[in-house]
């Protein structure tokens, strides 16, 4: 009797959860932190996550993002106020696994960020991708809302790709996924 109920509560589950990543979701909010959560002066880290909008075919394996920083936001750059990215600035999200690459280029003058990364895993389809730290100046106060205005519906994701190993061939995912924004606290 118990096999019978494990069975029938396992079928239930599979049928529940059968439905997620449906293409009619439309994924533009997946965050814990509220936006009129105000970034700290000095450094603050800016978390980055994907979510699939509709059933992935394999996992995601390289992701490239503009996103847009309001004033009194900026990034470290390697050299000056404008150019790559320094590294120290820049770290893999929390849910990858294996070997992960994040890099990306900052222009001071549109406060644009072009952000990429590329992972090994062979599991990646959603979560925190990547972690940005940047400098807030004490004035103007800075929010989280103010961060997801200046980039909505969605941040502007270039390209997401990921690799099918039965065919040895590159999928392109970029319609599939949808960019989150979150504070790290």
């Amino acid at each position: 009797m118990n096999r019978i109920l494990m069975l029938a509560a396992a079928t239930f589950l599979v049928a529940t959860l059968s439905g997620c990543g449906n293409s009619d979701v439309q994924l533009t909010t997946q965050s814990t932190t509220s936006d009129s959560y105000v970034f700290a002066a000095g450094k603050s880290v800016i978390t980055f996550s994907a979510y699939s909008s509709r059933t992935l075919s394999v996992p995601i394996s390289a992701i490239d993002l503009f996103v847009t920083l309001p004033q009194g936001m900026s990034v470290a750059t390697v050299s000056g106020a404008s150019g790559s990215i320094d590294p120290a600035a820049m770290t893999a999200g929390s849910v990858l696994a294996g070997t992960n690459l994040a890099f990306g280029t900052y222009s001071a003058s549109t406060r644009k960020v072009r952000l990429s990364m590329a992972t090994t895993s062979r599991s990646y389809r959603s979560g925190e991708f990547l972690r940005l730290t940047c400098d807030v100046t004490a004035t103007p106060v800075i929010t989280l809302g103010d961060l997801r205005a200046l980039n909505f519906p969605v941040v502007q994701v270039t390209k997401a790709v990921g690799y099918d190993p039965s065919t040895l061939s590159t999928v392109v995912l970029t319609d599939s996924i949808k960019i989150t924004i979150d504070a790290a606290q």
